[in-house]
């Protein structure tokens, strides 16, 4: 996937709400390791109501787990903001 899409499918969750395009975002970051970016599109991702893969789940749970408090909650801020 191209820079150019991963912008897209940005715009579509922003501009649109588009729950597809989350869960596309969202599995992408899980698949390449990223970690806070996973846990950030997660924690965004239920706030829109979407059903998150239980996969998905354990694998944001263990990032937040390793996390020290300050870094969760400024993550959860993001999420909420």
């Amino acid at each position: 996937m191209r820079r150019s899409q991963v912008r897209e499918l940005k715009q579509a969750v922003s501009t649109h709400g588009d729950a597809a395009a989350m869960h596309e975002l969202l599995n992408r970051s899980v698949r390449f390791g990223h970690k806070r970016l996973a846990l950030l599109r997660c924690l965004q991702a239920e706030r829109m109501g979407i059903a998150v893969d239980g996969a998905i789940l354990s694998y944001c749970r263990r990032v937040a787990d390793a996390m020290a408090p300050d870094a969760l909650q400024d993550i959860m801020r993001r999420a909420a903001g």
